[in-house]
């Protein structure tokens, strides 16, 4: 899962080296690993969930499952990661930067400046998925 969203992330945003490149290529991380771990939770969860009975639950239960169970949840997760990341990305690198432990940016210094919006619409999104993650426990 990790795999999937970071490799998918970084690669879109090396080619767009913008904000709009960063949201683009957490979006399309988050498709991505929605999409493995709706396999992955399809061929994996047969092997250790069991019913009430105590048995092994069936491939069909679980494939009755991804679109109600496993598909809310790794949105909500995928989402939970974005918000995360455009809020932590810049003040991480910026102090890794002072401390010398990631070279200096290779840009040429536009978009360097604090922008109210892309924060509210970061912490917005992060709302967002903690209120659904909320909602799918049941706690609202």
């Amino acid at each position: 899962a990790t795999c999937s969203f970071c490799c998918t992330a970084s690669w879109v945003y090396k080619k767009n080296h913008t904000k709009k490149g960063a949201v683009v290529g957490l979006s399309l991380g988050l498709v991505c690993m929605v999409v493995v771990m709706l396999l992955w939770n399809y061929l994996i969860t047969p092997l250790y969930m069991t019913g009430a009975s105590g048995e092994l639950v069936s491939r069909e239960t679980v494939a009755a499952m991804l679109p109600t169970l496993f598909l809310p949840f790794n949105l909500a997760k995928g989402g939970m990661n974005m918000a995360a990341t455009l809020l932590l990305y810049k003040p991480v690198v910026t102090a890794l930067r002072a401390s010398g432990l990631v070279p200096p940016s290779q840009s040429n210094g536009e978009g360097k400046r604090f922008n109210l919006g892309f924060l509210l619409f970061s912490l917005a999104l992060l709302a967002t998925f903690v209120t659904f993650a909320l909602v799918l426990a049941g706690v609202i």
